[in-house]
């Protein structure tokens, strides 16, 4: 998952539409193309490759929920906006809640992600004590970049954006030379695996950053017209994208690739060796940890945001230091990433960002029955058998969200009743739309 700084937010610049294909592929390809794909087969098999094109597909229909809002109400901020329009400042507070929650949990799960990667390189961080240490280490760090200000957060983000590209396209090569000279054999000779519900679930955690494409998008030219194709095509081509590196790393590595911790690097060791495995590391390394900084810089400035602009939160969480930093959003939400990436593994940490973001999507579609036919709204981005098309869309995560387990749905409880002790103790609480 990837969540695009606030820079891309803020803009009033008009974007062409390549601008907003390039902006979305990149916004949502992160850490689980490099670590997941072994899970994903380890669970389902060579039906794998089905669970990544349902839930890419999945995803486009409720990204289609977002994007007709996002045409209906000029306003950014998403979810919790179009929630707290259709069902009052509670459920928009809860919305936004869970929303900066997202961004501490993908915190989380992106250092959780660069440690195992580290561990390919550095053997010593697979020690429990080492991987503490340097995790702590890395969190101190990334409180320092926020309190004393982020210069090189730009330069930061576009050199991991273009290693991430730069991998993807040496997976995609090594993996069409070496299909090319032994086919497919590997792959369907694979058995499949039983989880088959599990690894649907899971690979929605690879789809999870679309989320800011429509309020990116509503920067175009007839953005009523040209949302719907800027999503259909950059889901078709992240799909495509993800699909390309299960089947390399099925191909190459065979049922082998179940067991396998650092899925791709591995399959490019095989076809190049160890220097091949060496730099692909080494990429994954600093594209991951591009995203844990953008990340931790963007979601501060979110809660602040919504004890600042927005109300929402209590004026405390927006208190600033002498560099404009949001030093209390700062402490509490890498302070709250730091016990998670210590206490969680990746992927106990991608199950509750897939959890947080399906209760997230239920009340964004249950907004649009709300407000499609509002009268004081504008008409809007038409969505065709929308209302059969968002039905499925909720029964798909309805179904989904009875395979969690308990420990998941009490950490979501838990964060809720954290989010209404506050709303209620608020003395400043009023619409934010106000």
């Amino acid at each position: 998952m990837r969540r695009p700084p606030k820079r891309h937010r803020g803009s009033a610049k008009t974007l062409s539409f390549g601008s907003v294909l390039l902006l979305g592929i990149n916004g949502i390809i992160g850490s689980g193309i490099f670590l997941l794909p072994s899970t994903l087969y380890q669970t389902a098999g060579v039906w794998s490759l089905a669970a990544i094109v349902l839930a890419g597909l999945g995803t486009t229909l409720i990204a289609l929920s977002y994007a007709a809002l996002a045409s209906k109400i000029d306003d950014d901020g998403g979810a919790w906006v179009y929630v707290n329009r259709a069902f009052g400042s509670f459920l928009g507070f809860q919305t936004g809640w869970f929303g900066w929650f997202l961004g501490v949990i993908t915190i989380a799960a992106e250092l959780a992600a660069f440690l195992t990667t580290l561990g390919g390189l550095v053997p010593a961080v697979k020690n429990r004590s080492v991987y503490i240490a340097v995790a702590l280490g890395i969190i101190a760090i990334l409180i320092v970049i926020n309190l004393v200000g982020p210069s090189a957060l730009t330069a930061i983000d576009n050199i991991s954006s273009g290693l991430k590209i730069a991998i993807l396209i040496l997976v995609i090569a090594v993996g069409a030379f070496f299909i090319g000279r032994h086919g497919l054999q590997t792959v369907a000779a694979s058995t499949s695996g039983t989880g088959f519900r599990s690894a649907f679930a899971t690979a929605f955690y690879m789809f999870t950053g679309f989320s800011f494409l429509p309020v990116a998008a509503k920067k175009m030219r007839n953005p009523e017209k040209t949302l719907p194709r800027a999503l259909m095509v950059v889901m078709l081509a992240v799909i495509s994208v993800y699909g390309l590196a299960q089947l390399t790393t099925m191909a190459i590595l065979g049922g082998s690739l179940s067991h396998e911790t650092l899925p791709v690097a591995t399959a490019i060791a095989t076809v190049l060796g160890s220097v091949g495995k060496s730099v692909v590391l080494v990429g994954m390394l600093v594209s991951i940890l591009g995203v844990a900084i953008a990340v931790s810089f963007d979601t501060p400035i979110e809660m602040a945001s919504l004890a600042t602009e927005k109300a929402l939160l209590p004026a405390v969480f927006g208190r600033t230091n002498k560099a404009g930093a949001p030093v209390v959003a700062v402490w509490l939400t890498i302070g709250i990433a730091a016990v998670l990436v210590v206490s969680g593994g990746y992927l106990f940490l991608v199950n509750l960002i897939v959890f947080s973001a399906f209760l997230q999507y239920i009340v964004t579609i249950l907004a649009w029955f709300k407000l499609r036919q509002a009268p004081d709204l504008p008409k809007g981005m038409h969505l065709p058998g929308g209302v059969l098309l968002m039905s499925l869309a909720l029964a798909l995560i309805a179904y989904l969200m009875t395979g969690f387990t308990w420990v998941t749905w009490l950490i979501a409880i838990g964060v809720a009743l954290i989010g209404w002790l506050i709303y209620a103790k608020d003395d400043r609480r009023h619409s934010p739309t106000k």
